[in-house]
């Protein structure tokens, strides 16, 4: 995986609603303002964890509107070398999603990426992909489980290896790809950061 694109340090600002920060550039999280995301997983280096769930046939047939195959979702620490900006270095919750699709003939899943806040009400955290790609809204849901909601946005810009646009997918919030509950996975199933 490419080195993560590096953004100046800037102010904590608290999230005003969920389509301002789907547009806005990176920021970093500043110690001590992590909030939710905090009890997902520790700010430290290298702190990482991975929920995911594979819908069964007869899940699938009780949603047969439901394009989501299968789901993962990462949420991972970093900390970027010091530089001019960040003297003790950039610190930021990268997320990833990866999800396979009804009807989708790729043999690698698909996946969107970028950075985590936490929500405005402090009560879960926000994940959005850059450049407009939508996002999704995390809550913690008890026994090691979480909630992906996608029609909080509404969409999430995916593709196949982080490729270009034009082999983007649409994920949409549709009658049965509202909300996900992913468990979580074992610390051997999720890869680190630098391994996505």
């Amino acid at each position: 995986m490419a080195t993560p694109r590096r953004v100046p340090v800037l102010p904590f600002v608290v999230l005003s609603s969920l389509l301002a920060i789907a547009g806005a550039r990176a920021q970093a999280i500043e110690p001590g303002r992590e909030g939710e995301l905090a009890n997902f997983i520790p700010p430290a280096a290298g702190a990482r964890a991975c929920f995911g769930r594979v819908y069964d046939a007869a899940h699938l047939k009780a949603h047969p509107q439901q394009r989501v195959t299968e789901m993962q979702f990462r949420l991972a620490y970093y900390i970027h070398d010091p530089d001019e900006f960040s003297p003790k270095g950039q610190r930021n919750y990268y997320f990833e999603v990866l999800a396979r699709l009804r009807g989708h003939k790729q043999p690698k899943p698909l996946t969107a990426m970028g950075e985590c806040r936490p929500t405005e009400d402090g009560k879960a955290i926000f994940c959005g992909v850059d450049c407009d790609g939508g996002g999704v809204t995390v809550k913690r849901s008890g026994d090691g489980k979480i909630m992906v909601d996608l029609e909080a946005l509404g969409r999430l810009r995916m593709t196949v290896d982080c490729g270009e646009d034009e082999d983007g997918v649409e994920v949409t919030s549709g009658a049965d790809d509202k909300r996900f509950l992913l468990s979580k996975l074992p610390d051997a199933a999720c890869p680190a950061y630098d391994d996505w």
